[in-house]
């Protein structure tokens, strides 16, 4: 197997994977630090769980964060995605994610359905009309 010195230079060289390693550079500083200050984050949670007997459910939903925060850096870092993390990422509205789903429904069992609410509904109509008549 021959190896093309041209191709390996041309792989070496694109400007997308020098990108992708600063942000891995970058990515791997910051989840050091956000590990440093979880583990304060666990302590200050444990304090107020030992005098209150419950969590701060602020401190929790800013732990939720943080976790998200650490599993995209993770999942950027593994190469188990190619999206980056917080502040890049894309919200769920930019990504335009698109759930589908399929109902199998009997069409009888719903038209009876939508009778008896109708059915329902003027019963309840009718009864208010003739009270209205009996207090006149």
């Amino acid at each position: 197997m021959e190896i093309n010195r041209e191709e390996v230079k041309e792989e070496v060289l694109k400007i997308g994977k020098w990108t992708r390693f600063i942000f891995m550079f970058f990515y791997a500083f910051v989840l050091n630090f956000v590990i440093s200050v979880s583990i304060g984050l666990a302590f200050i949670q444990f304090l107020f769980f030992l005098f209150t007997s419950k969590v701060n459910e602020a401190l929790s939903d800013f732990n939720s964060h943080l976790f998200l925060f650490v599993s995209d850096t993770l999942k950027f870092l593994l190469f188990e995605t190619d999206d980056k993390p917080f502040p890049f990422k894309k919200s769920s509205e930019e990504q335009g994610e698109v759930i589908e789903a399929e109902v199998e429904t009997d069409s009888k069992d719903v038209e009876e359905e939508i009778v008896e609410d109708v059915e329902e509904e003027t019963e309840v109509i009718i009864e208010s009309t003739d009270s209205k008549e009996a207090d006149k």
